[in-house]
């Protein structure tokens, strides 16, 4: 480890390798073109030039890279001591193992635990109720922070606006997971949550919440760390 809150150095390729090992996922975006997806880095490489790392590259990453004459890449993922960690690179090609880039000098190492997001499945739907209303959600993403999704469903037919406003609190929030013919679906329960985003999409005429969950019993909190390690793991499955 070099200066506080950097890994560089041999420090770097250890994480780097332990990343691999454990096949932890991280998230890549491509800077300049609105492109974040999940991804994990397969592997690493060194070349007379210097040091590679392979990165498997998410189905439409050549779209997007193809905005740019150099790629523009930056990356996050929890490490394993659950911080958040975030590194760039610029530059790179793709090779028969997939993506190749180049090691960067150093990755950040941010002191704050971060939940991490996924997306969902289709068919994740968030339950709440307000005083008398009663919506309706389909989840796009989730942590074990919060939630963001579109109002699909609710019981006022004809309020306009936003049923939900900012800093607003919701009760009785279930997470509707659904299964497939490999496993059920599940139904976290979260006590209390609190609005922190409202996005009007004028267009289609709807409206989209990230929610913040406020209050959560553990065993639900540890149903939830386990859906999201499942869907991370649905999400890499794709890839290999």
């Amino acid at each position: 480890m070099g200066e506080a809150g950097k890994v560089q150095g041999e420090k770097l390729t250890e994480l780097f390798n332990e990343l691999v090992a454990k096949k932890i996922i991280i998230s890549m975006n491509v800077v300049g073109a609105g492109f974040d997806r999940l991804t994990c880095i397969t592997g690493v490489t060194s070349a007379a030039d210097g040091s590679y790392l392979l990165v498997d590259p998410p189905d439409d990453f050549e779209g997007a890279a193809a905005v740019k004459d150099l790629w523009h890449l930056r990356f996050n993922f929890n490490g394993p001591d659950q911080l958040e960690y975030i590194f760039g690179t610029r530059g790179g090609e793709f090779c028969e193992e997939g993506l190749k880039i180049p090691f960067p000098g150093h990755v950040e190492r941010l002191q704050r635990r971060r939940n991490f997001r996924v997306n969902t499945l289709t068919g994740t739907q968030m339950h709440f109720q307000l005083k008398k209303i009663q919506g309706v959600m389909d989840l796009i993403n989730v942590s074990l922070g919060g939630g963001y999704g579109v109002l699909t469903r609710h019981n006022f037919k004809f309020m306009r606006g936003p049923v939900l406003k900012m800093e607003q609190q919701i009760y009785d929030v279930s997470l509707v997971f659904p299964g497939d013919h490999d496993r059920p679906g599940i139904t976290v329960g979260v006590k209390k949550a609190a609005v922190k985003r409202v996005e009007h999409d004028q267009d289609r005429g709807f409206y989209r919440f990230a929610i913040e969950f406020a209050e959560m019993e553990k065993q639900e909190q540890n149903k939830l760390t386990q859906v999201i390690y499942d869907l991370q793991r649905w999400y890499l499955q794709r890839r290999m």
